[in-house]
């Protein structure tokens, strides 16, 4: 069974994005996968690019989370609404976070809209 939800094609960890005002392109610079801070805990900012794909018309709330190995919540971004109007198929989500990372470990950021997770990407932190 297909849920009528937007999937998601591309959920990255960037240390800066950057939107060209013309062309409306985003630069995506410093992609990571994890931390390696020299203490815990460790506080950190970071920004998430999530882009989302629907086929027609909706309007869906999404929250960004991010939990630990456990999948105990850490932490939660504000929660935004997406609109799909039908005339483009993508959505892009720019999320800022500021995270205070309590130990080393293995952390997952999952979007979530009507309390299902749509992806998920990991951070490692050692």
């Amino acid at each position: 069974m297909e849920l009528n939800m937007p999937r998601i094609t591309a959920f990255l960890c960037c240390a800066q994005i950057q939107q060209d005002v013309m062309s409306k392109n985003y630069d995506l610079r410093g992609i990571f996968q994890g931390f390696s801070p020299p203490q815990y805990p460790w506080g950190v900012e970071f920004l998430t690019f999530t882009r989302f794909s629907f086929e027609g018309r909706g309007e869906f709330q999404v929250d960004i989370t991010l939990c630990d190995e456990k999948g105990a919540k850490v932490q939660d971004s504000q929660p935004r609404k997406i609109v799909f109007n039908g005339d483009l198929p993508s959505h892009d989500l720019i999320t800022a976070w500021r995270v205070m990372v309590p130990a080393a470990g293995a952390y997952s950021l999952k979007a979530f809209s009507n309390n299902l997770c749509l992806g998920e990407c990991r951070l490692i932190c050692r």
